[in-house]
């Protein structure tokens, strides 16, 4: 699925009042913030679209979808609404192995690698 639909969905979901979906969220936001791929710094500033891009990786879990990246044209992206840095983001996913690409890059067709794979199928007993 398209990454700027997924983050539309992510959107829309992040208001639902679904406190199992915000939790798989926030682990996958703490995921990617420990390894470094989403900054911690700035999140007063950044920190929506943050979660967003954690709960669009979520989105694209539960529905065992790929996370299909069409353009790498920050114009395109600003134009749909939404912050270039999404693009580097995704970079920084594929680089820590939390997306998986078949070039060094977030372009084309991407799936969620093995350690996001594993925390969402098994998410931690409560």
């Amino acid at each position: 699925m398209n990454f700027l639909a997924l983050l539309d969905k992510a959107k829309t979901k992040l208001k639902d009042n679904d406190p199992f979906f915000q939790e798989r969220t926030g682990l996958v936001l703490d995921i990617l913030r420990s390894k470094g791929t989403i900054p911690y710094k700035r999140c007063s500033l950044n920190g929506e679209l943050h979660r967003q891009v954690a709960a669009a990786l979520v989105i694209a879990h539960e529905s065992g979808v790929s996370i299909d990246v069409t353009t790498r044209r920050a114009q395109s992206v600003h134009e749909q609404g939404y912050s270039t840095k999404v693009l580097e983001y995704c970079d920084s996913m594929v680089k820590d192995k939390f997306l998986i690409s078949q070039t060094n890059k977030a372009d084309g067709r991407l799936w969620l690698g093995n350690v996001l794979n594993a925390y969402l199928d098994h998410p931690l007993a409560a």
